[in-house]
């Protein structure tokens, strides 16, 4: 669906008294995210930002659910400048600045506020990863991810021998291959289309979009493990950044730090993500009640996954990983 601002009240009025039309400068965004979530919500409130502050002379058009194409077409596109921003999660940038995939360590965050106050604190740091692969404006929510399965599992040593979606991330792969499962590569668009076919018996994703993009028909075992704490961002093209005047690039910037605050993003994703979970239960899908016990398991086989995990990332995974720890302190968790 397309969605683009519009000339506010005052400036159309502005326009009209002096007989010019105001010519506004128009940016396309790009994400797969699904209508009617929090993650559109959230993007839309950022665009509707851009145009108050900017009194309509800066609009954004708004391609969502995929129209553009998948995560990692979009980011594509964003990095040679025929898209000016894409709106995703660390999957996608991950690719680009290698640093990044390591905030999908499983279990590197006790909780969501946790995360959400830790990553707040490593822009700078982040962004000197990305060099000039493109601006990141700022971080985003994705929420929590867990396994959405066939039949139900239970334990680590359940998923022996299953057939596992994940994203593309050394994470991710290695978490669940060192548990026993085959982890399976996937865009998250094609994850229906793989359970339906047997291709996959499970996968890796947060509640909000295990509802909303069906997924939960097909695989009505949730089972809440918890294991990453995903992260997304908006990215502005190199190309597009660097058009911008001072005047547009702080508007950019102001808008998504009114609109997109970190730890309001993350209240509201989790808040959500509850609601999401009480439709599936409600639909008559299976949200699986793992016991302290089950879920001190998971969280000991994420942990156990670092050291097959770190000597495989690229970039300076060791100085980042040690700024991700220490962006933690002071943080509840």
């Amino acid at each position: 669906m397309k969605y683009f601002t519009k000339l506010t009240g005052v400036a159309l009025s502005a326009a009209l008294t002096f007989g010019v039309a105001a010519e506004a400068k128009e940016l396309r965004l790009g994400t797969i995210t699904p209508d009617k979530t929090i993650w559109a919500k959230q993007a839309r409130g950022f665009v509707a930002k851009v145009e108050e502050l900017s009194g309509g002379e800066l609009t954004v058009s708004y391609f969502g659910n995929a129209e553009l194409g998948t995560m990692a077409d979009t980011m594509k596109m964003t990095l040679t400048g025929r898209l000016d921003m894409w709106l995703g999660a660390v999957p996608a940038l991950g690719a680009v600045a290698p640093e990044m995939s390591l905030l999908s360590l499983p279990y590197l965050f006790d909780s969501p506020t946790q995360a959400g106050c830790a990553v707040a604190k490593i822009m700078e740091p982040t962004r000197a990863a990305i060099g000039k692969k493109f601006h990141l404006l700022g971080f985003s929510a994705v929420g929590t991810q867990s396994i959405g399965a066939k039949e139900e599992f239970r334990t680590p040593s359940d998923l022996a021998n299953i057939k596992m979606r994940t994203a593309p991330l050394k994470t991710t792969m290695t978490f669940f291959g060192s548990v026993g499962a085959n982890p399976v590569p996937l865009a998250a668009a094609e994850s229906t289309a793989a359970l339906g076919t047997g291709l996959v018996d499970a996968v890796d994703f947060a509640p909000t979009f295990y509802v909303a993009t069906g997924v939960n028909k097909t695989a009505p075992y949730f089972i809440p493990t918890r294991h990453t704490y995903n992260l997304g961002g908006l990215a502005v093209s190199t190309k597009t950044w660097a058009s911008l005047t001072e005047g547009e690039q702080k508007i950019l910037s102001d808008a998504w730090a009114a609109a997109m605050p970190l730890a309001e993003v993350v209240a509201q994703v989790d808040g959500f993500e509850a609601k999401m979970l009480g439709a599936h239960k409600k639909s008559g899908g299976t949200v699986v009640d793992l016991s302290d016990e089950e879920i001190a398991l998971w969280k000991a086989a994420g942990l156990a996954s670092w050291d097959k995990i770190l000597p495989e990332m690229r970039g300076d995974a060791s100085g980042y990983l040690a700024t991700l720890q220490s962006a933690k302190e002071g943080c509840a968790p």
